[in-house]
């Protein structure tokens, strides 16, 4: 089973790496469309993982202020816009409330869908921000970084995790997780962040983050993928599932694929604001 899954990851790997790239570095529209299509997916699973014979998530408010939401931060107006999506999205899921039968559920039903919006697509938004940075060469070298740390990161638990993982990190939350996987993680991530380093430095000929930051940066995004992995866990134990969806053959659906790139992603984006000072 477990040779099959890495089998399935790596087939996956092959089709969709240079297809994400092409659009990474094409940018713009492109990249937007990239990121909402995946967002709407990831918002749907969330909501079917959520929702049950009693919650109903508001899932058309959620689809509609989640492409808005998207596009107020393409569009790059500080964060005015986004700010007063939110609300009017929490307005408006209330209004929606008043008009069903069981009030009793109006907290359950306006809760999930608003964590939805904020969970997958206001993390998913960061990787727009991030893309947009200027100059144009950073803000794509730091998405292909962000994403190619956190993928090395994840694999590098799965493979190290998967055979030689003997003690439980997290069993009430995960119980396949295990301590030397993550371990593993961390550092893949640690020699993924320096491989992206040189590489880029190569591309670009300038360096998308400094060198000496690299292995500090591998090891935080290696934590963080952990901990966004863990959380999305969370979730699918408190409902008693497995996988959030089967879309992805090797991942389970696309809240499994990117879980960990949901934390990574803001993480970059405020080390390019506060520390490389972008």
């Amino acid at each position: 089973m477990a040779s099959e899954k890495m089998r399935n990851r790596i087939i996956m790997a092959i089709i969709f790496i240079p297809i994400f790239i092409i659009l990474i570095k094409l940018g713009r529209w492109p990249f937007f469309l990239l990121i909402t299509a995946i967002s709407l997916t990831g918002l749907f699973e969330f909501y079917h993982l959520t929702g049950n014979s009693r919650i109903k998530p508001l899932l058309p408010l959620g689809m509609v202020a989640s492409v808005v939401l998207l596009l107020s931060i393409f569009y790059g107006h500080g964060t005015f816009w986004p700010s007063s999506i939110i609300v009017a999205s929490i307005l408006t899921s209330f209004l929606w409330q008043m008009g069903r039968k069981d009030p009793g559920l109006a907290i359950a039903n306006c809760g999930v869908t608003i964590l939805g919006l904020l969970y997958v697509v206001g993390l998913l938004g960061y990787l727009i921000s991030l893309r947009q940075l200027k100059p144009d060469h950073i803000g794509e070298s730091l998405v292909l970084s962000v994403w190619f740390i956190t993928w090395i990161g994840d694999s590098g638990a799965f493979a190290i995790g998967r055979p030689w993982g003997r003690h439980k990190l997290f069993p009430r939350i995960s119980p396949n997780k295990t301590i030397e996987g993550a371990i593993g993680g961390v550092l893949s991530a640690m020699l993924a962040s320096l491989i992206a380093c040189f590489a880029l430095r190569a591309i670009f000929k300038s360096d998308p983050f400094p060198i000496s930051h690299a292995l500090p940066l591998g090891f935080a995004l290696g934590i963080i993928g952990i901990l966004g992995d863990l959380s999305e866990s969370l979730l699918k134990r408190s409902v008693e599932l497995k996988d959030s969806g089967g879309k992805v053959p090797g991942h389970g659906g696309i809240l499994d694929t990117f879980d960990s790139l949901l934390f990574t992603a803001p993480i970059m984006y405020y080390y390019a604001i506060f520390i490389m000072k972008l």
